[in-house]
């Protein structure tokens, strides 16, 4: 660590250097500057030539000091310059603090670089299929050093997580109403009715209604999930209620649901892909056009300043994932 420390600040200039302590720490910290230069070049007038100023003013600053701490830091001789023991003991601070500051600004640079940090998003199970496929992991291929915190949860959990910061970013089916949330894609995906493709339903061969479902063994999401929330919007409207046999909060229950036991369930497309190219499975279209119009959002917080890596995923989610094509 010493070494590339030493390393970072020789490839800056001294004048650099000199600019960054001062913006950092404040206009005292370039007093021992001239001190360190002036001893490390063996004169004041070398010290001067390493920071372009001239040995007039560097020794002028070295007496500025020496008058308020009252001691000498410099002995003057015919071959040079040397530290007094306070001098030596000034020059230890100066190169101490250099060395942690300089131990931050690496760090900083290493954050703007994506090498290290952590980026939190938060989803619902069913899009995990999508997300977990070619999209984060080409991210997390490009930046090998980052930490992903992945946050699974229903429509109202992961909203309140980016609400309250906890989570960066997130994608969430049927968003609900909410001006402190910010949408950055959004793509239409309607509700299926997904079964086995030997059940009654899928012999119908025509888009299935609610009233269809009456009869059915339903599985379905709990009420706070997006899902839930756009097929009671759509009894609402219908004036009808479903009973389900089985209400989990786990898509792969309710995948088994339809699979194995018949069943039927409601959810989108995306959530059951595999099973879907598989043929385990049918998606069947809805009647109902209040099912067909729900829409998949990727959102942050309004007004929150994203980190590098949260904006850097952000875009690459936006531009990788099949849901917003």
């Amino acid at each position: 660590m010493q070494r590339n420390i030493s390393a970072r600040w020789q490839a800056l200039s001294e004048r650099q250097r000199l600019s960054l302590v001062t913006r950092l720490t404040g206009p005292d910290q370039r007093r021992p500057l001239y001190l360190h230069e002036a001893v490390a070049a063996g004169s004041v007038r070398g010290g001067a030539e390493r920071l372009g100023t001239s040995p007039s003013s560097l020794s002028r600053q070295i007496m500025k000091m020496e008058a308020e701490l009252q001691i000498a830091l410099l002995e003057r001789h015919g071959r040079g310059v040397q530290p007094t023991e306070a001098g030596a003991l000034l020059l230890q601070y100066f190169i101490e603090q250099r060395s942690r500051l300089d131990t931050v600004v690496a760090q900083i640079h290493d954050l703007a670089e994506m090498r290290h940090g952590t980026v939190s998003l938060a989803l619902g199970e069913g899009f995990l299929a999508e997300v977990m496929g070619e999209p984060l992991r080409q991210f997390t291929e490009r930046y090998p050093r980052l930490h992903i915190d992945l946050q699974v949860g229903s429509t109202q959990e992961i909203v309140r997580r980016v609400l309250d910061d906890n989570a960066h970013l997130a994608l969430v089916y049927n968003l609900p109403p909410e001006p402190r949330v910010q949408s950055h894609a959004a793509q239409r995906h309607p509700m299926r009715v997904i079964t086995h493709p030997q059940h009654p339903l899928a012999l119908l061969g025509r888009p299935i209604t609610l009233e269809d479902l009456q009869d059915c063994e339903l599985g379905l999401l709990p009420g706070t999930y997006g899902v839930r929330q756009v097929v009671l919007s759509a009894e609402h409207r219908r004036r009808t209620r479903l009973t389900p046999r089985l209400t989990a909060n786990s898509s792969r229950a309710l995948l088994r649901f339809a699979a194995e036991w018949n069943g039927v369930i409601l959810t989108t497309a995306f959530a059951v892909s595999d099973e879907l190219r598989q043929g385990r499975l049918v998606a069947l279209e809805f009647q109902e056009m209040l099912l067909e119009s729900a829409e998949v959002h990727l959102i942050t917080r309004h007004g929150r300043r994203l980190p590098i890596a949260a904006t850097h995923l952000l875009r690459h989610l936006r531009a990788t994932l099949t849901l917003f094509r």
